[in-house]
């Protein structure tokens, strides 16, 4: 793992968003979940972002945190 502060930023927008996800999800009182973004081949319309919320930081992963958004 990799951690990495400020290499991403965050608006108060999108944290408003995904604190509502995560609200929807049912994770938002459990601390140890996160936002997980992966890239997936799409075929012809090319590469597109996958955005999930996970709780397990695996060995290759690079984290990242802004505004409260981890």
């Amino acid at each position: 793992m990799v951690a990495t502060e400020n290499s991403i930023y965050v608006s108060d927008k999108a944290k408003a968003k995904a604190i509502k996800l995560m609200e929807e999800a049912g994770v938002a009182d459990d601390s140890s979940y996160f936002l997980r973004v992966g890239v997936v081949g799409g075929g012809c319309s090319g590469l597109s972002y996958k955005l999930d919320f996970d709780n397990e930081i695996k060995p290759m992963d690079q984290v990242f945190e802004d505004n409260g958004i981890k």
